[in-house]
C-alpha cells in the first residue's frame, strides 16, 4: 500500500501512537511497552496470554498491506516486547535484562530471523522470534544459581 494511503487509524496504532515516528522509535516502542507490563499487568496471568495474543493477530494484520518493514512500523516491536516476558516473574531486573535481549536480538538478526523476515508476516515473526529467543535467555539466566 502506497504511503499516502495508509489511514491515518493505521499509522497512529502501528507507529505505536507515534513512538515509532521518532528517531529509535524501535526502541522507545520496547520501552514503554515494557514499563506498561511492568505497571499493569501480571506476566503470568491469562490476561497477559490475552493481551499477548491480541498484540499478535493485531501486528500482522495491520502489516499485511506494507511493503517492506517501515521503520515507522513498531507495533511488531510492542508484540515482541509482549512476547519476551511472557511466563517471567515480575522484576526490574528481569524487565532490564528483557528489554536489552530483546533489541539486540531484533537488531542483530540471526540466522534463523533473517529467513522469515522475508514472508509475508516477516515483519511481525522476526520480532516474535526475537522476543522468544530473549525469553529463554531470561530463563537460563534465572536458572543459574550464584555460587
Amino acid at each position: 500500500m502506497k504511503k499516502n494511503k495508509i489511514p491515518l487509524w493505521q499509522k497512529t496504532i502501528g507507529s505505536s501512537f507515534f513512538l515509532g515516528k521518532i528517531k529509535g522509535g524501535g526502541t522507545w516502542s520496547s520501552i514503554v511497552t515494557g514499563l506498561l507490563l511492568f505497571l499493569f499487568l501480571d506476566w503470568t496471568s491469562p490476561y497477559y496470554f490475552i493481551t499477548a495474543f491480541g498484540f499478535l493477530l493485531l501486528s500482522i494484520l495491520l502489516s499485511l498491506d506494507l511493503s517492506g518493514d517501515p521503520s515507522w512500523f513498531t507495533l511488531d516491536e510492542v508484540t515482541g516486547t509482549i512476547v519476551t516476558f511472557a511466563f517471567h516473574n515480575k522484576d526490574i531486573s528481569t524487565l532490564i535484562i528483557g528489554l536489552i535481549l530483546f533489541r539486540l536480538f531484533d537488531i542483530f538478526k540471526l540466522p534463523v530471523i533473517k529467513k522469515v523476515e522475508h514472508t509475508k508476516i516477516g515483519i511481525v515473526l522476526d520480532d516474535v522470534i526475537a522476543g522468544i529467543l530473549a525469553s529463554v535467555f531470561l530463563f537460563v539466566i534465572h536458572s543459574i544459581k550464584p555460587l
